[in-house]
């Protein structure tokens, strides 16, 4: 029995590295993003003149992580409804950033905006 044992360690190990380094099938994450994106607050919240470089990153690698049209929607979806958690957020400014941030995200950083506009 312990014979046994010991030739399925090995196979597990391998087995649970393998499952690790494969890539999921979706690539992004709405709590990854949200937090990422938490250095965009002082700006969306009237605090900040312009979007800080590591809020620009943020955005950034958000366009990055939804590279798909359902990723994209899914991005949207968690984003606004982030959006709509955050207290004295101004709408002109979420809609700004990805202007100001020269990343073209596909919408618009405000909790009015209909995730559904964007087509599969």
């Amino acid at each position: 029995m312990k014979r046994v044992s010991a030739s399925v360690l090995p196979l597990a190990v391998v087995l649970v590295l393998t499952v690790a380094a494969m890539k999921p099938v979706n690539g992004f994450s709405c709590l990854k993003a949200k937090l990422s994106l938490v250095s965009c607050l002082p700006f969306l919240t009237d605090g900040a003149d312009a979007p800080s470089t590591d809020c620009c990153s943020a955005v950034s690698d958000v366009k990055a992580s939804a590279p798909t049209k359902p990723e994209l929607r899914e991005a949207c979806e968690c984003l606004v409804q982030g959006a709509s958690d955050i207290p004295g957020l101004d709408k002109d400014r979420g809609t700004q950033i990805p202007k100001l941030c020269n990343v073209d995200v596909g919408f618009p950083i405000t909790k009015d905006f209909n995730c559904s506009a964007i087509s599969p």
